[in-house]
């Protein structure tokens, strides 16, 4: 359900004076008085004017199949898939009386808080068939799936146009489909004694991918009628200015946003995994994949695992990848509002252009054409048995990956450059911008450790288990391209790095997630009952934006989640539980900019466990 963990508004409404103010606004004249004396005059509270954050409301359906029908002969035809609706419900920023540019005081005299309404459609479904034939085992199988996300606006205005103005907006859709055929193959080679045993698999990949953006109604991203003459095809402020275009909260896909392009990609694999001997097994693995639009690349991985006694074994890997940019992240482009702290530390709107990658605009920035993401990983641990009932595993890892790409930082027409670039937006209000871009080179190291331990207490059955995750990512570089320091700082690299990818984009990645992950459960199972109480410990996390003076740290924090379930009948059981037992939350925000006059009593940026508190449920499940 949706959750709201705002508190009251304590900032400026209709006026924050000490006295009246009078106003022309909309064809009228309006007088204010100080705030808290036209609250109690027009019947209302600072509580109607608050924001609503925290978990958005959704409804959810969902139908899921899995089918297997034998064919004979060591054959078998499967399927799967599923059909998922969701519509959500989500607020923005309240649009406040005084905030002329965004609010016609005719429509909306209290000013607004505009709500997203999305509907995403969520399909897929996969025919394969599979089977024996001459000693290699066969699965082809053919996937076909995709995503719609529509945008509906409500409660909303577009200010620009006036009275007149639509309050809910259609404005538009994005897809994304996928379609996929696989061939694998795989057989087990008789050595005649040489090693223990060996396999060899191999196969192909074929993939097509469409990505489309669909265009809104006109009123959700138009300046006015789309005319040029201020006050008679748009409205403006008191001060002579355009007011804001397009739908509050969310402007519409333009039809110069529309895409719809198509790729597809071609992969070849193999791979050969031996038993070398009782103690020691082998592994080692290729992928070759040809992209139509970027091109061609091809990876490796070896394993290895000893096993010097039975209750004992070493492992390790060491591999690359890769990732190719997403069409989203080569074609998405649109106009957004997003609210940024001001020279005054106070949150403001901005009009947003996000430039696809291969728009003009970007290339005028010296952002290059996107390329692959490339990786090495290199794994080592163990596992071991000391006792029957106990089991150990840990494991650490190191990754590196570089041209990692990641969305820039905004890039603002306060620059002299940024605003000559940006010009032709002028009308649709733009003065930021921003773009995907292999920005960054980031290093990732970590240790998982996991204990299980069984036992028997009268006739049930006890599982202690333990787990301990210690992870820590950092940016190791960042990537500027040669012509952007060139566009902006005569070649000067250090001068630009801060502002493709600043402090407050490096904190998403390096310490919005915990460094430190525990766990511990207990379960206890007897007949037709089961229990389980579980403890999980989230380590602190930091949040620090442009303005170091902002910077907070959020404390460790403990929750606990409880489940009592019973066995009605076979396939049939009853449960109740929760999830976070003692509702607990992270810590509050205790920087005033931070907590913005009460819209985010707790972080928006970085999260622990999130800010829904307590959940609470029973739940009937059946098995068929």
């Amino acid at each position: 359900g949706r959750t709201n963990r705002s508190t009251t508004w304590t900032g400026k409404i209709f006026n924050d004076s000490d006295t009246p103010d009078t106003t022309f606004r909309d064809g009228k004249t309006w007088i204010f008085l100080p705030d808290d004396q036209e609250l109690a005059r027009r019947g209302l509270t600072r509580d109607d004017f608050s924001m609503k954050t925290g978990q958005a409301k959704a409804r959810v359906g969902s139908i899921f199949f899995n089918s297997s029908v034998p064919l004979g002969g060591n054959a078998e035809f499967y399927s799967f898939g599923g059909l998922t609706y969701r519509d959500g419900f989500a607020s923005g920023f309240y649009r406040l009386p005084y905030q002329e540019a965004r609010v016609n005081l005719n429509v909306y005299p209290n000013g607004f808080l505009p709500e997203i309404h999305t509907k995403i459609r969520d399909d897929a479904i996969t025919l394969g068939l599979k089977g024996v034939h001459r000693g290699w085992v066969i699965d082809g199988s053919v996937t076909g799936g995709g995503n719609a996300f529509t945008f509906n606006i409500e409660n909303s205005i577009n200010a620009s146009i006036g009275e007149g103005s639509p309050v809910s907006f259609d404005a538009g859709t994005l897809k994304f489909r996928q379609y996929t055929g696989n061939l694998d193959f795989l057989r087990n080679i008789d050595t005649k004694g040489a090693v223990k045993s060996l396999s060899v698999a191999f196969g192909t990949e074929v993939r097509v991918e469409n990505y489309r953006i669909e265009a809104g109604q006109f009123e959700s991203y138009s300046l006015g009628n789309g005319g040029d003459r201020p006050g008679v095809d748009f409205d403006t402020t008191s001060q002579g200015n355009p007011k804001n275009p397009g739908s509050q909260v969310f402007p519409g896909f333009q039809p110069a946003n529309e895409v719809n392009r198509y790729r597809s990609s071609i992969g070849l694999y193999g791979e050969l995994e031996s038993d070398v001997t009782e103690q020691l097994l082998l592994s080692v693995a290729g992928r070759f994949e040809n992209y139509s639009d970027f091109g061609s690349t091809f990876n490796w991985k070896a394993a290895a695992r000893f096993k010097p006694v039975q209750e004992f074994a070493l492992r390790g890997a060491i591999s690359t990848g890769f990732r190719a940019p997403s069409l989203h992240q080569v074609w998405f482009n649109n106009v957004s509002i997003q609210f940024v702290f001001d020279a005054n530390n106070n949150l403001v709107p901005a009009r947003v252009l996000s430039a696809n990658n291969k728009s003009p605009v970007t290339k005028a920035f010296g952002v290059p054409d996107l390329k692959e993401e490339t990786s090495v990983n290199i794994s080592g641990g163990f596992t071991a048995r000391p006792i029957p009932e106990l089991s150990l595993t840990a494991d650490a890892y190191y990754i590196t990956i570089d041209d990692r790409i990641v969305l820039t930082s905004r890039f603002s027409s306060s620059d002299p450059i940024v605003a000559q670039i940006l010009q032709p937006f002028q009308k649709q209000g733009v003065n930021q911008a921003q773009f995907f871009a292999n920005a960054v080179d980031t290093k990732t190291k970590g240790l998982d450790i996991v204990a299980a331990y069984n036992a028997r207490m009268g006739e049930g059955k006890l599982t202690f288990t333990a787990s301990a995750n210690f992870t820590s990512t950092e940016v190791d570089t960042t990537n500027v391209p040669q012509e952007m320091a060139q566009i902006f700082a005569g070649g000067d690299l250090n001068a630009v790095r801060n502002t493709l990818f600043n402090r407050e984009e490096r904190n998403r990645l390096e310490d919005a997630l915990p460094h430190q992950k525990f766990s511990g459960s207990v379960r206890y199972a007897k007949d037709k009952f089961a229990a389980m109480v579980r403890g999980n410990y989230y380590g602190k996390i930091y949040y620090k934006p442009t303005n170091p003076d902002n910077d907070e740290v959020f404390g460790g924090k403990v929750i606990f989640d409880v489940d009592l379930s019973y066995k009605v009948m076979e396939g049939v059981r009853f449960s109740i539980g929760a999830n976070n037992l003692f509702n607990t939350f992270p810590d509050p925000h205790t920087k005033a900019s931070n907590f913005s006059n009460g819209r985010f009593v707790f972080s928006r940026r970085v999260t622990q466990f999130g800010m829904n508190g307590g959940y609470y449920y029973s739940r009937l499940s059946f098995e068929l």
